[in-house]
């Protein structure tokens, strides 16, 4: 049974679309939060309008560009909602699917680099500028991280892919990851005297339909031998947005099922 530790908060969803955000604004909904779904697409991704049609009462969606300057008076009146909010999830980002990458490093031009970077720490980190104003004394805010911001990808999970030849991940997803560690490190010790909360919350690899051979390959790689579910990640970020961790601040939990310490 729910807790209901986040009952009457009001939380921002960064990135509110895709794999992960409906699951975090559903996880946030069932505990009575006001959510405030943003992103691109969203009117589109049937999963979070899934989560929308079971929750009328308490998702908000409005489309969202990070890589814009963002007003967040402005998404305030489109959401009709007012501020202060209690938290953010910052989970928006560029990624590939398994196998979509090029077999060698130096592929991956300036272009590529500047993209990801655009996206997974600059919209980051300006987004989160424009609400620092408005984020409640407490408050807490999620940046969601990376195993690969921590460790490199191992050629060998991806050496089936292109007839054999492999796939390297591109390198500037993890570095951008990495790069948001040491971001989200600084503001929750600058903003601690505020009373905002700021931690990164780093997954290992979540089952997402990906193919049974790079599933198979994961998972010897994994100690538990198994892909994480919602199961696994929900209960981790309920408790860094609520106040059970008011004494944690500029950290970076770690779900991985032991991935990273072997």
């Amino acid at each position: 049974m729910s807790s209901k530790r986040l009952a009457g908060k009001k939380i921002l969803v960064v990135g509110a679309g895709g794999n992960l955000g409906p699951r975090w604004v559903k996880a946030l909904a069932e505990e009575s939060v006001l959510v405030l779904a943003t992103g691109l697409g969203l009117e589109s991704d049937d999963s979070l309008s899934r989560v929308w049609g079971d929750y009328p009462e308490k998702v908000k969606r409005a489309e969202l560009d990070i890589t814009q300057s963002v007003d967040p008076e402005e998404l305030f009146s489109r959401l009709g909602v007012e501020g202060p909010i209690d938290g953010i999830v910052f989970n928006s980002g560029i990624d590939a699917i398994p196998g979509a990458g090029h077999t060698k490093l130096e592929h991956y031009d300036r272009d590529e680099w500047a993209r990801i970077f655009g996206v997974n720490l600059f919209g980051i980190v300006s987004t989160f500028n424009a609400f620092v104003p408005w984020l409640a004394n407490p408050s807490s805010v999620v940046v969601l991280g990376s195993l690969y911001g921590i460790v490199s990808p191992k050629p060998a999970l991806y050496s089936h892919f292109n007839g054999g030849e492999g796939s390297i991940k591109h390198p500037a997803y993890g570095a951008s990851k990495a790069a948001l560690v040491a971001a989200a490190r600084q503001y929750g010790t600058h903003l601690a005297p505020q009373g905002i909360r700021v931690n990164t919350l780093t997954l290992g690899g979540v089952a997402a339909g990906q193919d049974e051979t790079f599933v198979e390959n994961f998972q010897q790689h994994v100690p538990q031998n198994r892909m994480l579910t919602a199961e696994d990640i929900v209960p981790a970020m309920q408790f860094l947005l609520s106040d059970d961790s008011q004494g944690m601040t500029a950290q970076n939990l770690i779900i991985d099922g032991g991935y990273t310490a072997w």
